[in-house]
Parts: structure tokens; C-alpha cells; sequence
């Protein structure tokens, strides 16, 4: 009985505290529209506008009296380092320092209002309110672009855009009728949060993680409001519930998902939605003249090719007699073949070898021959192909592992063992980035492959520095090193030599055996013509210039900036228990907080109604807030020290009705920023020496 007595007392105990704690919240100051005060009366001349009524009076409460004026020196560097972030010029300061008089020194204000420096210096601060980053910030942090936005902002404190619409804008310029592009790049204030792109990254998790960092941002820069407080259970302190937050949410709520998957794999990427922007002057200029550079150069291209296509019939004869006399490839019959890792080989009657069974991870093939030829100018490796191998090789790799390709490392020649010097080389086909020049650069890193051509053979010319003279029994040596791993070895190698400088080692077989035809067919006429104009030096440089502007033209392309945009069809919004997003509860629609001025009836249910609730003048809390904010990087230390918290637990404003009047006159007077920051800097409280005396400091 006396266990339930007792529980009754507390609850109604309960009961009477949370209704005092209810009208004390109600009753708290920041959720009262700020009135304009009455300045207070006094008979000082030290006043020399409105804001030093208010100081003075709070100076009088405590038997203080203003600081003295700062120096005129102080005074000029103070206002240039707080209103464009630079120090004056030498030629300024004295210019001032002979003239200080007030009419001089409103005159430099407005200079400085005026400076394109001041919009850059007054962005920094709010950019971090902004949260802006041209990067991830996670893991990797990925660049991504958002410079745009950076300029806007610079650009719409410089013009003196009216808070009001510089919040319009940020929150929901894509909703505005006939969004212009200017107005599109505004929202990137909501499209700056980090965002997690690791692997594993669940898309719908990383949109609710934005979505809650926009409604925590909005509430802390325009509400000096802690409702991040109230994503996981009633504010506590203040009159913030979790419906509440959840009705903010609905808001932002509407946004598509800003992360996707790269392929199948793990991998995910940072990517919209975005906003191509329009060219500048300067891109436009030079993607023009790139434009006419390469119009000039292909009309020069078809030319050339025309020309050329009338030479083709005397190149086809001289080419075709040429063949005719030229000395032609002897293979090398081999004497001896090893090779590292123990694979079988048989020796095969075209003079080839056939390397089989153990394919080892790495190989170095040594082959010694015996040519019977008296002088040698170039060699020629080829890479057969065999029905034992996969795929016809002409590489060993095993399948289903890989396709059959090879990597050749090194080539080396050695004769009375002396290495012989190789000129230059050139081949069949090269792989990207596995070059046949890589087989003689002496870098073991390097080397020749032949993706994608598979199941057809492969060959490699190698021409000698100096011609080889050669004895009767003379014997010549090969290493052909295969270091890159993953069993990549050639899996029919054979070696010829050829003495002279002759066609056929630039002529490939196919076109040779072409030439040597009388009836050609339709793909042959065409396979020819391909590679005679490949062939002529002249022509592909030519090709080459017409690429590479091709390149230059490809590369100006207009940047793009991260935008707001809003999803046809709203989602369905509830409130995350314990702020999860897997666990809901009751739905909620999008509405604003009941402790605070109600949203219009004629205002749309979406982000544009939103902004223009937050700068409804009936906000008790947008004026003070930002006021507040520009006060305290003015002087240091804001009205309300608390600058992000105006609830309940935050700490008392020192001059209420100063921050009140500075409200009103920023509402009233047009939203106007650079009024507000003119009025504190022609203030006699700005205007003060700042040496701090043993009273002040006690005080």
C-alpha cells in the first residue's frame, strides 16, 4: 500500500514538474518573435547609432564606461581585416592617418562593402556552415566537384543579395518557377554532406544519412536549433519531438538515391544528381579554334589520302619486284633447347619446337642453332600455333584459367659469346601496355604480349645493329626470357634470319601473298589499300595531329556542380524508432515544429515552402540567429556565446534587447547583410581600443 501511495506522489510529482518545465519552454525567449525594443534613453554624446544606446546602458548597469577610440591606424587595419579579410594598403593608411575624420572613414566602408574581396571573406564562414568540401571525406575522399557553388555564394554576398532569397535559393532554387541556372547551383548548399562510397555502402542507408544531415544543418544554421537531438527520442531540454524531426525530414525526403554501383563488383561511386554548366568565354574561344584547327588538318587528311590513292598501282608493282628479288627468311634449324621449370619439347620438322607438359609460372627458353647462312641482318621470332594448346595458343596459359597469351620479357643473342647488339624491333601486334620494344629495353619489367589476338600466330622482327658475318659452323645463341608469372609462355617458338635489306621486313605475308595475285577479291582490294595508307609515314603522322585535337576537343567539356533535385513522386515518410532507417513507425507528413510560428496554408508541402517558412518574419529565430552570428565574427564573441543553440540550455543573451533591435532592423530593413555589418563597424562600440584594463578584466 505504501509502495503505490509512494508511486502516485512521484507521478503526480512528474506530472507538475513537466507542465512547469512546458510553460517555462514556451515562455523562453528565443521562441518569442523578437520585438523592436526602445532605445535607452541617455544623455552621453558617446552614442553614434542605435546599437551604442543598448552598450552603453548595460556599461551604466555595471558602473563601466566605454574604452577609449582605437587609434586611427588600429581602427582602419581592424575594419579590413574584418569586413574583405586583407590588410590596408601603405597608400591608404596614410591617406586615413591624414585625414581620420568620420566622413573618411565611412567613405573606406563602403569601399570595402563594395570589394569583390568582402564576398570571399564573409563566404568562408558560411561555406563552413555549408559543411562544403570538394571531396568524399571518407576512405578514399574521391574529388567531386562543387566549386560552382563556392562562386555562387561569393558572388551573392558580393551583389548583396537579400538574406531571405540567399536562403530561398540555397534551400529550394530548383522548386522556384523557371529555376534559372544560377538559382539550380544555389542548392548546392545541400549537396555538400560526406558521403561514404566504401565497398559494401548501402545505397538507401547513405541517402537517409544525407537526408539527416540536412534536416540537423538546417536547424543548426537558420534555427540555432540542436534537432539532431531529437532523431532518436524526444529532445530532452527542448520542445523538439521525435514527430517533430520527422516532419522536417519529410521535407528533404524526396531526393533520389546519390550513391551506385560500379559494374558487379563491390565498388561504388559518388555521383548525383548533378548540373552540366554552361562554357565560359575562354572554353568557348578555344574549343572553337581546336574546331577549325582539325576542320583544316581533316580537309589536308582526305587529300593526302586521294593523292596517295593514285599512287597506289606503281606502289603495288615496285613493291611486287621488290618481293621478287629480295632475299627471303632461312629458318634456323636448332641444335640444342632447354628451358627453366622442366616442360617437355619436341623438335618439329617446319623447325619450330613444341614446348609441352609442365607449364611452369615462369620460363627462360635458351636455344642454340646452327643458321649456315654467311651474313645475318635481322631475326624473326614467331609464335606458332598447335591444336594441343588452348584455344590454338600461340600462348601456354591453361584453360579455363585465362586466355592464351604469352609475356616475353627480354631477347637476347649471343655468338662466340659475344651478345649481338639488336638495332630496333617491330611485330605483328602489340598489347597495351606490353610494347615489343619492351623485349629489348633491358628493363625486366617490361616486356611484349599480344592481347587480344589469340588463336592466330604472332610475329617479332628484330633487326641487328651492324650486320652479322658468320662462319660456316658458326652457332648463335638465344635466351628468351618469360618472368611475368602466370605460366605466359609461347608454346611454338621458331627462328629464322635474313641477310640484306629487303621488303619483307616491313611487307607482313598476308600482303605479300596479296601482291602476288593477279584476281583479287573485295576484302583483299580493301585489306591492301588499308595497309598501304597505313604504311606512309606522311599520312599517319597526319592521322595522328587529327587524333590528338580530337583529344584537345573531347577534354573542353563543361564542368558539372551537385544539385538538389526532387523525385516525382513524394516517399512515404515515418519515424525512424531509436533512428533507424529498417525500423518505423508511425507515418508522418512534412509540417514544421508546433512551438514555432505555423507554416502558411498557401505554401507548398516541399522544400520551397520550407525556405520560405524559415524566413517568414514571423520567425522568432532566423533574425537573432544570424545577427547573432555576424556579431560574434565582428567582435569576437556573439551575443549569445552559443552561437548553434538557442534552446533552453543555451547560454543567456548578454543584451537581449540588442539582439532583439538587431533583428528587427535586419528583417525590416530588407534582409539587407551589408547594413547590418555597416551599423556594427561605424559603431562607437566597434570603434573602441581594445587594451583590457586590471577593472575590465575583474569584470
Amino acid at each position: 500500500m505504501c509502495v503505490r501511495i509512494f508511486s502516485l506522489f512521484l507521478w503526480i510529482t512528474v506530472i507538475q514538474v513537466t507542465a512547469v518545465d512546458v510553460a517555462k519552454t514556451i515562455s523562453h525567449w528565443a521562441y518569442l518573435k523578437a520585438q523592436r525594443p526602445t532605445l535607452p534613453k541617455t544623455n552621453s554624446s558617446w552614442p553614434r547609432n542605435a546599437i551604442d544606446f543598448f552598450i552603453l546602458h548595460k556599461l551604466r548597469e555595471q558602473n563601466l564606461k566605454p574604452s577609449s577610440e582605437a587609434a586611427p591606424g588600429q581602427l582602419l587595419r581592424r575594419a579590413h581585416l574584418d569586413l574583405i579579410g586583407l590588410p590596408p594598403s601603405p597608400e591608404l593608411v596614410d591617406q586615413f592617418l591624414a585625414n581620420p575624420s568620420d566622413a573618411a572613414y565611412e567613405k573606406i566602408l563602403d569601399d570595402l562593402l563594395k570589394s569583390p574581396r568582402y564576398g570571399e571573406r564573409w563566404a568562408r564562414p558560411w561555406l563552413d556552415l555549408a559543411r562544403y568540401a570538394d571531396s568524399n571525406g571518407f576512405q578514399a575522399d574521391q574529388l567531386r566537384d562543387s566549386w560552382a557553388y563556392r562562386d555562387w555564394v561569393i558572388d551573392a554576398l558580393n551583389a548583396g543579395m537579400p538574406f531571405n532569397q540567399f536562403v530561398i535559393e540555397q534551400i529550394a532554387g530548383d522548386l522556384l518557377l523557371s529555376p534559372t541556372i544560377a538559382q539550380r547551383i544555389a542548392t548546392g548548399f545541400h549537396r555538400t554532406p560526406t558521403c561514404n562510397v566504401e565497398a559494401g555502402v548501402h545505397p538507401e542507408e547513405n541517402r537517409v544519412n544525407q537526408v539527416v544531415d540536412r534536416v540537423n544543418t538546417t536547424g543548426t544554421v537558420f534555427l540555432g536549433t540542436t534537432l539532431e537531438c531529437a532523431q532518436c527520442h524526444d529532445h530532452k531540454y527542448d520542445p523538439f519531438s521525435m514527430k517533430d524531426y520527422y516532419s522536417l525530414f519529410a521535407f528533404f525526403n524526396n531526393t533520389p538515391l546519390e550513391v551506385k554501383q560500379e559494374g558487379k563488383g563491390v565498388t561504388w561511386n559518388f555521383y548525383g544528381p548533378k548540373m552540366d554548366m554552361p562554357m565560359s568565354i575562354a572554353q568557348q574561344t578555344k574549343l572553337d579554334e581546336l574546331n577549325k584547327k582539325q576542320a583544316t588538318q581533316k580537309k589536308a587528311l582526305e587529300k593526302m589520302r586521294l593523292d596517295l590513292k593514285t599512287n597506289q598501282v606503281a606502289w603495288e608493282k615496285q613493291t611486287q619486284k621488290a618481293l621478287e628479288v629480295a632475299p627471303q627468311w632461312s629458318v634456323l634449324p636448332i641444335e640444342s633447347f632447354s628451358a627453366t621449370g622442366e616442360p617437355t619439347h619436341k623438335l618439329q620438322e617446319d623447325g619450330s619446337v613444341l614446348v609441352s607438359g609442365k607449364n611452369p609460372d615462369k620460363s627462360t627458353y635458351t636455344i642454340t642453332t646452327r643458321p649456315g647462312l654467311k651474313k645475318i641482318t635481322a631475326i624473326r621470332l614467331e609464335a606458332l600455333t598447335d591444336s594441343s594448346m588452348h584455344k590454338n595458343g600461340p600462348g601456354r596459359n591453361r584453360a579455363p584459367v585465362t586466355n592464351p597469351n604469352f609475356i616475353l620479357n627480354s631477347f637476347n643473342v649471343m655468338t662466340d659469346g659475344k651478345p649481338v647488339k639488336l638495332a630496333s624491333v617491330s611485330s605483328s601486334i602489340s598489347q597495351k601496355n606490353w610494347h615489343i620494344n619492351g623485349t629489348i629495353d633491358g628493363d625486366p619489367k617490361t616486356g611484349w604480349g599480344i592481347n587480344p589476338a589469340f588463336g592466330k600466330p604472332a610475329w617479332a622482327i628484330f633487326k641487328l645493329a651492324k650486320p652479322l658475318e658468320l662462319t660456316p659452323d658458326a652457332q648463335l645463341v638465344f635466351t628468351l626470357a618469360q618472368d611475368y608469372g602466370g605460366s605466359r609462355t609461347i608454346g611454338r617458338p621458331r627462328l629464322s634470319g635474313i641477310a640484306g635489306e629487303a621488303v619483307g621486313l616491313t611487307v607482313p605475308a598476308n600482303i605479300a601473298a596479296i601482291l602476288h595475285k593477279t584476281k583479287r577479291t573485295k576484302p583483299e582490294k580493301s585489306e591492301l589499300e588499308k595497309y598501304y595508307l597505313a604504311s606512309n609515314p606522311e599520312l599517319k603522322q597526319l592521322k595522328l595531329l587529327v587524333l590528338a585535337l580530337d583529344k584537345q576537343i573531347k577534354a573542353v567539356k563543361p564542368a558539372n556542380t551537385l544539385v538538389m533535385a526532387e523525385l516525382e513522386k513524394p516517399r512515404v515518410t515515418s519515424v525512424m524508432l531509436r533512428g533507424e532507417y529498417l525500423n518505423t513507425g508511425k507515418k508522418v507528413l512534412s509540417d514544421t515544429p508546433s512551438i514555432l510560428h505555423p507554416i502558411k496554408k498557401d505554401l507548398p508541402r516541399n522544400r520551397l515552402g520550407l525556405a520560405k517558412w524559415l524566413v517568414d518574419p514571423a520567425n522568432p529565430l532566423i533574425g537573432r540567429v544570424t545577427a547573432n552570428r555576424w556579431w560574434a565574427e565582428l567582435m569576437g564573441r556573439g551575443i549569445v556565446s552559443t552561437q548553434e543553440d538557442f534552446g533552453t540550455q543555451s547560454e543567456p543573451p548578454t543584451h537581449p534587447a540588442l539582439l532583439d533591435w538587431l533583428a528587427s532592423e535586419f528583417v525590416e530593413r530588407g534582409w539587407s547583410m551589408k547594413h547590418i555589418h555597416k551599423l556594427i563597424v561605424m559603431s562607437a562600440t566597434y570603434r573602441q581600443h581594445s587594451r583590457v584594463t586590471p577593472e575590465l578584466l575583474a569584470k
